[in-house]
């Protein structure tokens, strides 16, 4: 079997009229143009799977029934796009293939029989002569009497798929007849669904020069996370009257570090890939020295843990751009010219081996994967090179407190104070603001090599509603009394969404200061106490501190996801209507403490309608979930239930019928109408009535039952006038006209009378 790109054709024949065209002449014209197809498709679009084609193993009673395997596209090295497909249309004609449908969701296979390929002797599954084991799998309407049922396929950890493009011609038979022009050579392309087994699969993959990439071979993908420092433990492993102190906290940090070995596996994988792509390695062992030397200081071990962690997430970042990154120049033509690996068929794992990821060409490398990756590991040297931290470096800098993300890539936080920043740091940062040369305009602590923009030198003072999280820092080795007051001074003035709270390793004797606590007792009350070197919007930000001879240092810091126990002003908030329409516009809150922070009490899928603008919490009807409507959305401050609730009514779509009209009789002028109101939230609504269609309404609701009754006098039935309603109510609208409701009484003649000897237009009805 000849791969169609082994050979191109590089030029053609253009007909002159009347030509009498061979079939070289022909053929050479088809197979120049379709070369370019292929090359178009590998050189500037890419190789491998582009999409979908999951298998998913289908058991009943423990037993495999069937494989279903979903609709995808993915394109081999010699231009072949395969997608699934099934027989639409069975050809009526010798020489015409039948008709296939792309438009399916999933195939499930149900049958297998073993595969021969003596046909298209395809070089990837022979070992020399022998052809590696291979089985063909087939849906129902698909097998024939070769076929078994798939529950008979054993040994399911050992297999593995394929999805291969059967190429080959089909034997030419000598013509008979008169006219030939119906023969010629048929190219056949049947797309098979094979299994093989792990010796198949390594032999196939062994031959393919694109999938055997070292970042696979290497195990480098695999995610690594650091283990969390949890406080509570102290108390739950000594007990709540244990005494405590820094030290105690020190060794829970050094044990994790221990542990993780001060991030030796994450810079061995770093190495690794810094090796693949050509870029200098990160030394370790000068790294862990530098560690370990901090750790002899009284403060900051906790900063020691986040740097490993910093460098965790970098590595986090790293990862998730290496499968985007699988760009080639021009692939290997050869690797696999007609199949593609679907991967392991009970595989777990996200980034499976033996399935072939899309190797795009560079030039769709939109999101410039490669060069991320690079400025990554550039960042990931830097913050190992440095990382800085002493009791000196602390007791000369002053507290600040830094706009920041919470659940964010570390590429869009605020630097840390703990890492020395140079020009080169920056511009490690964060690729998108190096791209547009503005990394200047990260935020951080250190703002010397800052931009002197007052937003990026001070940004507290500016629209923070994109930042979740306060980096707060500066205070560790700080008295306890200054440090506290420094950061509640930062956060009134510049009203920041946070509580403040100071723990203490000895016991409090008749402490009456509500924004303290012993440390074992809060520790015990208030679950998911974290160190986060900050505190994220409408959270606790808890400081730890030590009482050594006549210095009171904080010695640790942790956070809290909520408010919680320092003493409150009233908490109150209320809206100016209880009921307000879905198309209404916003309304304000009025917040007390005003820096309180509103929640909506409702599931997070939904929108709860909450809207902060400039500071100033809103009720935005428009933006309410519509599974919301018609019901009370409560409302928490500081996490706090308040009583105030308001209720989203939709536009309203009433709808009013006349029941009855009492049509005068004998001298009588009245008229009286029924009418009968119907939908939704009827009673919520307000209802102005212009009977009499000049203009002039008169406010008039149902009943409870929906009914309304009016009486006409005096009505002209050759002027009846067109009833509007305007219903209204909690900023929602409808307006209702009711024409042509009157329905005239025909006059009925009895009899009529002749006078005697008279003609008939002289009688008188009866």
């Amino acid at each position: 079997m000849n791969n169609q790109l082994s050979n191109i054709s590089t030029q053609y024949r253009k007909f002159s009229k009347g030509q009498y065209i061979e079939h070289t002449q022909f053929n050479e014209f088809l197979d120049f143009f379709e070369d370019q197809d292929r090359l178009s498709r590998v050189l500037l679009q890419g190789v491998g799977i582009v999409c979908g084609l999951k298998p998913k193993p289908v058991y009943k009673d423990s037993l495999l029934k069937s494989i279903q395997l979903s609709q995808g596209a993915a394109l081999t090295t010699d231009g072949d796009l395969l997608t699934l497909n099934k027989t639409n249309k069975v050809s009526e004609e010798l020489y015409v293939s039948d008709l296939k449908t792309i438009n399916i969701d999933q195939k499930e296979y149900t049958h297998f029989k073993v595969y021969d390929n003596f046909k298209a002797k395809y070089p990837a599954f022979y070992d020399e002569e022998k052809q590696i084991e291979l089985w063909e799998l087939a849906t129902d309407l698909e097998k024939n009497s070769d076929f078994q049922p798939i529950e008979k396929l054993s040994d399911l950890e050992n297999k593995y798929l394929l999805l291969y493009l059967e190429s080959y011609e089909k034997e030419v038979r000598p013509c008979r007849g008169v006219d030939c022009d119906n023969h010629g050579v048929q190219q056949i392309r049947n797309l098979k669904v094979l299994v093989t087994t792990a010796d198949g699969i390594n032999y196939i993959r062994d031959k393919d020069e694109i999938q055997r990439h070292p970042l696979f071979e290497k195990d480098i993908l695999k995610d690594v996370k650091m283990e969390r420092v949890i406080i509570d433990h102290l108390i739950l492993e000594r007990g709540i009257d244990a005494g405590f102190s820094s030290l105690d906290l020190k060794n829970m940090y050094v044990s994790v570090l221990e542990k993780n070995k001060y991030g030796a596996g994450i810079f061995a994988k770093i190495n690794a890939i810094s090796k693949i792509i050509g870029m200098p390695e990160v030394d370790h062992k000068t790294f862990e020295a530098k560690l370990k030397e901090f750790l002899t200081q009284s403060a900051g071990f906790q900063y020691v843990y986040d740097i490993v962690k910093d460098l965790t997430n970098t590595y986090s970042e790293i990862t998730a751009l290496l499968p985007k990154a699988f760009t080639k120049c021009f692939p290997d033509l050869v690797s696999f010219p007609k199949h593609v690996m679907l991967g392991k068929l009970t595989s777990k794992i996200q980034l499976d081996p033996y399935r072939h990821q899309f190797y795009n060409s560079p030039v769709l490398d939109d999101d410039k994967a490669g060069q991320k990756i690079k400025l990554l590991i550039s960042r990931f040297a830097q913050q190992a090179k440095s990382f800085r931290y002493s009791r000196d470096f602390e007791d000369k800098s002053e507290i600040k407190i830094t706009p920041s993300q919470k659940l964010n890539s570390l590429s869009d936080k605020a630097i840390p104070f703990y890492y020395e920043v140079s020009e080169e740091f920056l511009k490690t940062w964060n690729f998108d603001k190096s791209s547009n040369r503005s990394s200047k305009e990260n935020l951080g602590y250190d703002t010397d090599l800052l931009s002197p923009d007052a937003h990026i030198q001070n940004p507290v003072s500016f629209n923070i509603d994109r930042n979740s999280f306060y980096n707060i820092e500066g205070h560790q080795g700080m008295d306890y009394q200054q440090a506290f007051e420094q950061i509640k001074k930062i956060r009134d003035e510049q009203q920041l969404g946070f509580d403040i709270m100071l723990l203490s390793f000895g016991e409090l004797v008749k402490n009456k200061d509500l924004s303290k606590a012993y440390f074992n007792d809060y520790v015990e009350k208030n679950s998911g106490l974290e160190h986060l070197r900050g505190v994220e919007k409408g959270g606790t930000f808890v400081m730890v501190y030590e009482i050594s001879g006549r210095d009171t240092t904080i010695v640790a810091d942790f956070s809290l996801p909520y408010i919680c126990c320092t003493p409150k002003a009233k908490i109150n908030l209320s809206l100016p209507s209880a009921t307000i329409c879905a198309e209404a516009e916003r309304i304000p809150f009025t917040v007390l403490p005003f820096n309180g922070v509103v929640t909506a009490d409702v599931d997070p899928k939904f929108n709860g309608g909450i809207e902060l603008v400039n500071g100033i919490y809103f009720f935005k009807p428009q933006s309410v979930s519509p599974e919301l409507h018609n019901q009370q959305i409560t409302f928490s401050v500081n996490g706090s239930p308040v009583d105030c609730s308001i209720k989203v009514i939709p536009q309203p779509e009433v709808k009013i019928d006349i029941t009855s009209i009492a049509y005068p009789e004998g001298d009588s002028i009245q008229t009286t109408v029924s009418f009968h109101i119907s939908g939704d939230n009827v009673a919520d609504y307000q209802y102005s009535w212009d009977f009499l269609g000049n203009g002039s309404f008169i406010s008039l609701n149902p009943d409870a039952n929906g009914n309304i009754t009016y009486t006409f006098y005096n009505l002209d039935p050759k002027r009846i006038p067109t009833i509007k309603v305007n219903v209204t109510g909690s900023g929602c609208s409808q307006n209702i006209a009711i024409r042509d409701w009157y329905e005239e009484i025909p006059i009925v003649i009895n009899s009529i009378n002749f006078p005697e000897g008279g003609n008939c237009c002289e009688g008188v009805a009866g």
